[in-house]
């Protein structure tokens, strides 16, 4: 009764918040269990494009917002690109004391720098525009437009990133598809057998936890997903595994669990 009723709540939060939202045709658990630490908790979201089916493990922690860290380099290049401070994925920001990093090596290795400079050239009055437009999360840039994504006000869910994943897959935010089609070429491609994965890792401190994010699109032949990994972990943890893989690893055992089925 109890793995029902969770179905259930989930499927109403999906549904119930913000518009638009992707449509879910079924929910199904995957067994994760095997992968249960007493260093993190996690939760996996995988939405199967063709199918419209939502795979997930751990429900509870699905919802839960925290800040996106890295993750939110996805909707910043697509506010820096609508906002012609960016011009494609070769554009450089003159950040003078680094070595002047292109967008698309400050979005694969997490410049954080790269992407404080680029938020103060968008500045407060068109971030703030741009994340209510795009119903990312609580939409919230406060206190410090270079650091709100950091530790700032900024929360988002791991079905929010899927939902606004799902728009941007769909093109519904109203942008010019050259912004699409830049964002999209500056993923880095992981490969696991027929499996690519196109994800932005995030790494965050918040409520004394470290914060892990995996989120982004993936590929199994003709088959589309979108995903949303996000793992918390007690600071006192911190050096007893190797939490920058750990979410990652995650997010592949998902999949070949989904895989497999």
């Amino acid at each position: 009764m109890r793995h029902i009723v969770s179905v259930f709540i989930l499927l109403l939060v999906i549904t119930s918040c913000g518009m638009p939202k992707f449509q879910v045709d079924k929910a199904v658990s995957l067994d994760l269990k095997k992968e249960e630490s007493k260093f993190y908790s996690f939760s996996v979201v995988i939405y199967d494009l063709k199918t419209k089916q939502y795979f997930y493990y751990n429900d509870s922690l699905a919802h839960v917002p925290f800040s996106p860290a890295s993750t939110f380099k996805i909707p910043n290049t697509l506010i820096g690109l609508e906002c012609h401070v960016l011009k494609d994925s070769t554009t450089k920001l003159n950040l003078g004391a680094l070595d002047d990093p292109t967008l698309k090596f400050a979005f694969q290795n997490s410049i954080v720098p790269y992407y404080q400079e680029l938020a103060k050239r968008i500045g407060e009055k068109d971030m703030s525009a741009y994340l209510k437009r795009f119903h990312y999360g609580n939409a919230l840039s406060t206190p410090e437009l270079t650091t709100f994504w950091l530790k700032g006000d900024l929360r988002i869910s791991a079905l929010e990133q899927i939902d606004f994943l799902n728009k941007i897959e769909k093109r519904q935010l109203g942008l010019r598809s050259e912004s699409y089609e830049t964002l999209m070429s500056i993923f880095q491609e992981r490969c696991e057998g027929s499996l690519r994965i196109y994800g932005k890792t995030g790494w965050g401190v918040q409520d004394g936890k470290d914060i892990g994010w995996f989120v982004g699109f993936a590929k199994n032949y003709s088959d589309r997903y979108l995903f949303a990994t996000v793992m918390t972990s007690p600071e006192e943890a911190y050096g007893k595994f190797d939490f920058g893989t750990k979410r990652i690893s995650l997010t592949k055992t998902a999949f070949q669990e989904l895989i497999n089925r």
